[in-house]
């Protein structure tokens, strides 16, 4: 069944014609496509005063019959509440919840949506009803629903082997920045069956600037070693196709962080097993030598690399207090033993 739509100035048009050659509704509907109901009512309630069928007299008089008061603006008792409790410093939300409770005898519900309706017309504009509000703007600005998701051809984690969720075999990424104070963030990418950290300064969070920085680093390590990388669902990763032909790898995932981690207990805390989310804990242990309020263009390229060295060569408990670095050394078929109890520390 079609959906009824209203009268076009244009088929307003067309009637009037038809009508000035003397055709009746029949007819009429006939040749514009419309009901005869439709052009009978039209008629009837259109007509101008000396009975002829104006189309601009017609037009005006259907949008005046198609004009509504403000409930506020009808109900005196309810538009007063309002404005009470808006002088009290209740929101139109709060305002709106209440009523809509049902404690007020003789005041009926109203939408929040209605309530700023009526703060900002234009016809209200000397009472200023915009100062009983939080950010007391005189005026509300757009709000356009824009879609989150603007990353196309994605493949979710939920779509990843059971060998990457397992940790059971090396290659896989999990990519997050590191934010710090007012500057340029770092790009950690940590591998999660060997859990070795590579750090790198990104010059903006752009996507371009991502996927370059990435590409720099996982170009250099044996192609056997990167499978995939996962990514939050970030705009950074928006040219996560290019990164994918690049460097051959065989998944770009993308995980919503923040309801894994809410559903695996794992906010604020740390978690040694392997899980979906080891970025956040990760970070955690870079936190401790980067805090959030470390100043980041202060510190050379030399001193983000310590930092990742310390991490690497820290052994691990499920690793079998291995340190990543050895793990990682161990799976490309090399042999190595750290010392630190001598000068040289490292042995191959």
């Amino acid at each position: 069944m079609s959906k009824y739509t209203q009268l076009s100035p244009y088929e307003r048009d067309q009637i009037a014609d038809l009508r000035a050659q003397g055709l009746g509704p029949t007819a009429i509907d006939a040749a514009i496509g419309r009901d005869k109901s439709t052009v009978s009512r039209e008629l009837k309630r259109n007509d101008h005063q000396d009975g002829a069928y104006r189309p601009v007299y017609a037009e005006g008089s259907y949008r005046f019959r198609r004009q509504r008061g403000a409930v506020l603006e009808k109900d005196g008792r309810l538009r007063q509440f309002v404005l009470d409790r808006l002088a009290e410093g209740w929101t139109p939300e709060q305002i709106a919840g209440w009523l809509k409770c049902g404690i007020e005898i003789g005041l009926s519900a109203i939408s929040t949506k209605t309530i700023y309706t009526v703060i900002f017309r234009s016809g209200q504009k000397t009472q200023r009803l915009w100062r009983y509000l939080t950010r007391r703007k005189a005026s509300r600005g757009h709000r356009a629903r824009r879609s989150k998701d603007k990353i196309a051809s994605k493949t979710l984690i939920s779509e990843r082997s059971q060998a990457a969720n397992d940790c059971a075999e090396p290659g896989h990424w999990e990519s997050d920045p590191v934010i710090c104070r007012q500057n340029r963030p770092l790009l950690a990418l940590h591998e999660r069956k060997t859990r070795l950290t590579i750090m790198t300064r990104l010059v903006s969070k752009t996507a371009a600037e991502t996927a370059t920085a990435i590409t720099g680093n996982l170009s250099k390590i044996d192609p056997g070693m990167r499978r995939s990388v996962t990514f939050d669902n970030g705009g950074e990763i928006a040219r996560h196709s290019l990164l994918k032909d690049a460097l051959g790898l065989a998944d770009i995932l993308l995980r919503c962080l923040c309801k894994l981690a809410k559903r695996r207990g794992l906010v604020g805390r740390f978690s040694g097993h392997c899980c979906a989310i080891p970025c956040q804990p990760r970070n955690g242990r870079i936190r401790r030598w980067l805090p959030r309020q470390t100043y980041l263009d202060a510190l050379t390229e030399e001193d983000i690399q310590d930092v990742s060295m310390t991490l690497n060569l820290t052994p691990r408990k499920c690793l079998g207090f291995r340190s990543p670095a050895e793990a990682f050394l161990n799976e490309l078929g090399k042999s190595l033993t750290i010392r630190f109890n001598n000068n040289v520390a490292l042995g191959v």
